[in-house]
């Protein structure tokens, strides 16, 4: 482990706080997948409410954590160059995104697990979320399809009019205000699944995760300034966990103003483990998170296998006798460490050598331009492989 201005890198180069984000949000996505046993129990509901009722908001960290990432990517290169690198990093996302996604479409094809109409054209064509597919999960993962496209051409056009750091999060901000608007509109005329899925009413997640990485990388002082009020992070987090707990099951609301309010804490959020993680980071309960982060994409792919060995163990159960309560967490962890095995295995097995060959045929080449004028070259608060291996 070393530490990089601020930033723990791990061996590869990974950020463990950025990891840990991630930990979070496949951890709760999981369990809102994962059957569980009815105990009849109060406290176990209590348990069981994170897991059972924050899974779609999983999503909404994911989104938000990309367009940091995926905005960093573009924007330090922006930052550095003046020009905005699109056709490296679509390459580039081609190599970290497809070879494992259709490694599992792929599986779902040979195996015969669901009739090929119902997820083959839809997912070859990253039209999932607009079409359906049977292979749930992977709804999201073309919204974020879309905007690896989206993003670079519209960068591409901001930077072709030299636009700095606070034109561009004003161009941002203006857009996330449209997506908010029509999201509204589409939940008022009922669309309520529309508004769910649909790439034009997702994309202000990720638009405010990019406003968060020009600050990062364009205006360092104004990211020093934000994370410097401490007290102001942990009261929007703290927020953020009130509107999760109260607001989250009324779903007109939540999918118009709550997905915004999700955006911006989510923000403080990874502002906060950034730059505050402090001891916490030497904790087991950190470093595990963290861990599952590092596998998150594979296991976001194929943690819905983990669900017929539960239904199994379930019924098993059942027709043993065990008591409820007993089968419960048997139940609960087979799930978490099949899925994990899974996403481990075949994260080692496919998207790690992908990332290899990547890498030696189109290295990230941030690490070695030079800022193009004196007003770039103001250090960033925390410097390093922050993507975590993006």
């Amino acid at each position: 482990m070393k530490l990089l201005h601020g930033v723990r890198l791990s061996a590869t180069g990974r950020s463990v706080e950025l990891d840990f984000v991630r930990g979070i949000a496949i951890f709760v996505v999981m369990g809102y997948h994962f059957h569980t046993v009815r105990t009849g129990h109060a406290w176990v509901s209590i348990i069981e409410y994170p897991l059972k009722h924050f899974g779609h908001e999983g999503v909404n960290l994911f989104f938000t954590l990309s367009g940091f990432l995926v905005g960093g990517l573009l924007l330090r290169h922006y930052a550095q160059t003046g020009q905005i690198g699109a056709r490296r990093f679509i390459v580039r996302r081609i190599f970290k995104i497809w070879p494992a996604y259709y490694a599992l479409i792929l599986f779902h094809l040979i195996s015969g697990r669901h009739p090929r109409d119902t997820f083959l054209w839809q997912n070859l064509t990253h039209m999932q979320n607009y079409f359906g597919t049977s292979i749930a999960q992977t709804w999201s993962l073309a919204v974020e399809e879309h905007f690896y496209l989206f993003l670079p051409a519209l960068l591409m056009v901001l930077a072709h009019f030299r636009l700095r750091a606070n034109a561009l999060i004003a161009v941002m901000a203006v857009l996330c205000a449209a997506v908010f608007g029509a999201r509204c509109f589409a939940v008022a005329n009922g669309d309520l699944d529309g508004a769910f899925n649909y790439t034009q009413y997702r994309m202000d997640s990720l638009l405010v995760g990019v406003m968060l990485a020009a600050i990062y990388w364009m205006k360092p002082e104004v990211w020093r300034s934000l994370v410097a009020k401490k007290r102001w992070l942990f009261g929007v987090v703290a927020l953020l966990l009130a509107w999760l707990v109260f607001a989250t099951p009324h779903v007109a609301l939540d999918e118009s103003v709550g997905y915004t309010i999700q955006a911006v804490g989510y923000c403080a959020l990874i502002m906060l483990v950034l730059e505050h993680s402090g001891r916490l980071r030497t904790t087991w309960l950190y470093r595990g998170l963290a861990w599952l982060g590092v596998y998150s994409y594979g296991i976001y792919l194929w943690h819905s296998l983990a669900l017929a060995p539960g239904d199994y163990l379930i019924h098993k159960a059942s027709a043993l006798g065990v008591p409820p309560l007993a089968a419960w967490p048997v139940v609960i962890v087979a799930q978490f460490a099949i899925a994990s095995a899974l996403g481990y295995l075949t994260t080692r097995a496919v998207e790690f050598p992908f990332l290899r060959v990547r890498d030696a045929l189109f290295p990230d080449l941030r690490g070695v331009v030079s800022p193009v004028s004196p007003a770039r070259r103001e250090t960033p608060p925390v410097e390093g492989k922050i993507e975590g291996v993006a």
